[in-house]
């Protein structure tokens, strides 16, 4: 497919990367780093994603392998699903379009911070002595992303100043104080400040009115996981399917007991926190509330775990300093689970922190990826094998 995309452009292709691999609801998303040959002899480097085939859409290029399937192609940043992303990161089109946010000024330097192929982008803009943050999403979700930044930080909790949104897919934030979390971990010598002060955020969320329900819970898709992760690691199958049939049971046990929906981020992580750049037991922001709603709060908790001892332990070979300070501050927020007030909280904590897990697994991004797989269906393990 890669040599039909480069001769499509006209080109010949020299090689490829694989960049990405995202799951999706019916296969994985790949992404490539495509290498072609140009005129005077040099190389052109080309991102290109390919995907099942969704039906005809602007800028995609459907590519029909018969029995093997329909697949789409699209080049970066010609993002389908995010029709606004070509814009932003022209800076030939980016001064018009911060005109009409509300907020001209010339563009010095625009960087990607994230992207997510078809889920959203981040990118900072930098002129006129200050920085502007862009999130690029699917234009149905703008309006409401902006509506929620407003009713967040009415309600104290630390979120980007809302600066503008568009209909096209775009929303304007201020620049959040401190640093990330993730890049203070190794700092936090007694994590117990930092996680009292994730515990009062939590709450202060619970606290905000809910105008809709947050996505579902990693846990009810166990079973795809379970598949997944198999079909990857084939010599692991009887102990995968062990795992996800202990986490049937813990989740069953813990939501025996019931609970109260509330208001959660729903995909809360360290790279969504940020906290003082002198003292990082103290949290100064939290992004990307745009999954929050009504759900478990035992989901951001759980999703809160998963992700410290994925990052851990995909730097182990590396920084092993910083893998060890992650699993410390994963086994002092697991301790808090037993003592909350919900009686099936720790159970369904595990249960979905283990699932979560599982779906870490299938994509680390390593230089030992396939070790990194497998010391995390270890955790997974060792989460669910009391129950």
């Amino acid at each position: 497919m890669l040599a039909r995309v480069a001769a499509h452009l006209g080109r010949a292709a020299l090689g490829h990367t694989v960049t990405a691999v995202e799951p999706t609801d019916d296969g994985y998303l790949y992404g490539y780093d495509l290498r072609l040959a140009v005129d005077d002899g040099g190389v052109q480097h080309q991102r290109v994603f390919i995907e099942l085939a969704h039906g005809r859409r602007e800028g995609v290029l459907d590519i029909d392998l018969g029995r093997r399937g329909a697949y789409a192609v699209w080049l970066y940043p010609s993002d389908p699903d995010l029709p606004a992303l070509r814009a932003v990161v022209d800076s030939r089109t980016l001064s018009a379009v911060l005109a009409r946010l509300g907020h001209p000024l010339e563009p010095e330097k625009i960087e990607v911070i994230t992207y997510r192929p078809g889920r959203r982008a981040v990118v900072r803009v930098e002129g006129n002595a200050s920085h502007i943050y862009l999130k690029v999403v699917e234009p149905s979700k703008a309006a409401s992303i902006a509506e929620r930044h407003q009713q967040f930080r009415s309600s104290s909790l630390p979120v980007p100043r809302l600066l503008g949104w568009s209909p096209e897919g775009l929303v304007a934030m201020s620049e959040l104080p401190g640093v990330d979390a993730q890049s203070a971990v190794a700092r936090m010598e007694h994590p117990e400040a930092f996680l009292d002060q994730l515990e009062f955020l939590s709450t202060l969320l619970a606290a905000v009115p809910a105008f809709n329900t947050a996505r579902s819970s990693l846990v009810d898709r166990i079973d795809w996981y379970v598949e997944r992760v198999s079909s990857r690691f084939p010599d692991e199958t009887e102990r995968v399917r062990r795992i996800g049939a202990m986490i049937a049971r813990c989740n069953a046990d813990g939501r025996s007991y019931g609970f109260t929906a509330v208001t959660i981020h729903g995909d809360l992580h360290l790279g969504q926190l940020f906290v003082d750049i002198d003292d990082p037991g103290i949290i100064t922001g939290m992004l990307d509330i745009d999954t929050a709603g009504a759900g478990d709060p035992a989901d951001d908790a759980a999703a809160f775990y998963a992700h410290v001892v994925a990052l851990g332990e995909t730097v182990a070979q590396s920084q092993p300093d910083y893998r060890a300070a992650c699993l410390r501050l994963a086994s002092a927020w697991r301790s808090r689970w037993l003592r909350n007030r919900n009686a099936g909280f720790a159970s369904r904590a595990s249960a979905i922190a283990a699932t979560h897990l599982l779906g870490h697994a299938l994509r680390p991004i390593a230089a030992d990826s396939d070790a990194v797989s497998r010391r995390l269906i270890d955790h997974a393990y060792e989460l669910v094998s009391d129950w």
